[in-house]
């Protein structure tokens, strides 16, 4: 929007320094005025996404870490429970038990 609003205002320039456009001076003044609060408000929108993607990727970096955290406790959970039932099924105990089964595998 910023680029297009840009290329308007330079098209507008032209035609009105080449006396093409039959602008008077008062509308082009107008116009100037329109296409810089257009402008301005466009560069407000771009750093509040900017900020907006930079705080998403903060949030991002955390909720992985987290995640990579969970992985390595469920691994290890995994292995207790493998040790249990194979101690279990020293003593036959669990060698029924599906979930011993699955965590061979």
């Amino acid at each position: 929007m910023l680029t297009k609003a840009n290329n308007e205002m330079a098209v507008w320039r032209h035609k009105a320094e080449s006396g093409e456009g039959g602008v008077r001076s008062e509308e082009m003044e107008e116009l100037k005025r329109k296409m810089n609060a257009k402008v301005t408000e466009l560069e407000a929108q771009l750093e509040a996404a900017q900020s907006k993607a930079s705080s998403m990727e903060k949030v991002k970096n955390r909720l992985q870490g987290e995640l990579e955290d969970l992985t390595i406790e469920v691994e290890r959970v995994c292995k207790s429970i493998l040790l249990l039932c194979y101690y279990c099924h020293q003593h036959n105990h669990c060698t029924q038990n599906p979930l011993y089964a699955s965590l061979r595998e």
